[in-house]
């Protein structure tokens, strides 16, 4: 009779964790639909970065949601890299339009202080108070929100992502977009 229980508890027991494998949990699902907000969000990432040497930039907006432009002019976004080798920089500067109609891309050389003009910018409109900022929400296109990614000689990182909502002051955009759009004009 002993081997009876045992059996029948220990088939219980099995039955019951095969029955668990197999449900999946309800979040998972809900992540992976059109309009589910995933916050990943580091809030105890740095807000103030040591170093000012940066390495490498990229920054992608988003104006499609503005009612005034303000300096951002008609273009609907923009993406800006920027990577230091030595004692020059590679930029890229390109503006877009939404239907992909008079795009225009520019890469362009310069020297430091390209970045040191970008430092001041990111100082100057404090966007280091982002960092660890990762908001992502399905089913959005591409073009919309905006991310901002730099590194510093240092290692320290400054990363910010929100795919819904543009972040960026309009003033910080413009004087982003000044910045890259002067040195690409100097082709």
């Amino acid at each position: 009779m002993n081997k009876w229980i045992i059996t029948v508890c220990f088939a219980a027991v099995a039955a019951a964790a095969l029955l668990i494998s197999k449900v999946q949990p309800r979040t998972f699902i809900e992540e992976s639909e059109d309009g589910a907000l995933q916050n990943n969000s580091n809030s105890d990432a740095p807000k103030v970065i040591e170093s000012t040497e940066i390495t490498e930039f990229y920054c992608h907006f988003s104006v499609l949601d503005l009612l005034e432009r303000g300096g951002l002019g008609s273009f609907d976004y923009y993406t800006m890299k920027a990577k230091r080798n030595g004692t020059v920089v590679k930029g890229f500067y390109y503006p877009a339009y939404r239907h992909d109609s008079k795009d225009l891309a520019y890469d362009f050389e310069a020297d430091v202080t390209f970045m040191e003009k970008l430092q001041a910018i990111l100082t100057e409109y404090d966007l280091a108070e982002y960092n660890g900022l990762n908001i992502y929400v399905n089913g959005l296109p591409n073009q919309y929100g905006a991310d901002l990614s730099v590194t510093y000689a240092s290692k320290e990182q400054l990363t910010a992502s929100n795919n819904q909502d543009n972040f960026l002051s309009i003033d910080a955009m413009c004087a982003l977009k000044d910045l890259f759009s002067e040195y690409a004009m100097k082709k």
